[in-house]
């Protein structure tokens, strides 16, 4: 890369006025004073820096969509030694953080970043992201049970006595043939289990298909993509990054 590309980048200045900075001397590449305006770095490899202070390329923001399987837990390390989400990526991405979990059997779309601020943005209520489910339950959710998801059930626990009220609901319930979709904004432990639970239905099995407006389309159980470039502008926006 032409260096007067690579300081622009750095936001230091723009091209024309890195070709000064280098024209005054004041650009090194490894410790070396530079003077040649068509002077080639490697981003990667080459330490470059201006008035002594060190030129960095702004770090770029990477989230994969994963489809975690069921039987696998949300965690670092297991202490019961059951396979974790980690387990399925390789080590480039083992230091990014999950959006969001899926509980043990809960599988699906699950999100996983390296940008602490959009994990914030994508988990905090206030920003109010949309998350779909589809929920199979041993019996046919009714209309009436899918309207009192959505104006609100109280989710305590029924054996804690010292449970105080907790409720939850569905911004919208779609009921399909055989499986009912539940969009949510919040995501709360165990959520949709105990909502369902607190209208008599059992689920049967549990999928998250959509985070924000990223789907999981047909990525296969225990596979991972990266976030396309305009997905990530997308995602961005939506919590006003």
């Amino acid at each position: 890369m032409r260096i007067n590309k690579f300081i622009s980048l750095c936001g230091i200045a723009s091209r024309r006025a890195a070709d000064t900075l280098v024209q005054e001397r004041r650009v090194q590449v490894n410790g070396e004073t530079i003077t040649d305006l068509g002077h080639q770095v490697d981003e990667i490899s080459d330490t470059v820096t201006v008035d002594g202070r060190k030129a960095a390329l702004p770090k770029k923001t990477k989230v994969i969509a994963f489809h975690k399987p069921a039987g696998c837990v949300c965690t670092k390390d297991d202490p019961q030694g059951r396979r974790t989400v980690y387990d399925y990526l390789p080590p480039g991405y083992q230091g990014f953080k999950y959006v969001g979990r899926l509980d043990l059997q809960s599988r699906g779309l699950l999100l996983f970043t390296d940008d602490g601020e959009l994990l914030h943005r994508l988990t905090h209520p206030s920003y109010e992201i949309p998350r779909s489910y589809y929920v199979w339950t041993t019996r046919p959710l009714s209309e009436s049970a899918a309207q009192k998801l959505v104006d609100g059930v109280d989710i305590r626990d029924p054996d804690d006595p010292e449970a105080t009220e907790e409720i939850a609901f569905a911004t919208d319930v779609y009921l399909e043939n055989g499986f009912a979709e539940l969009v949510l904004i919040e995501g709360k432990n165990r959520e949709i289990r105990r909502m369902m639970r607190a209208v008599g239905y059992e689920i049967r099995d549990l999928k998250r298909v959509s985070y924000s407006h990223i789907q999981l389309g047909d990525l296969p159980a225990g596979e991972f993509r990266e976030l396309t470039a305009d997905e990530m502008n997308k995602l961005k926006q939506a919590v006003h990054l």
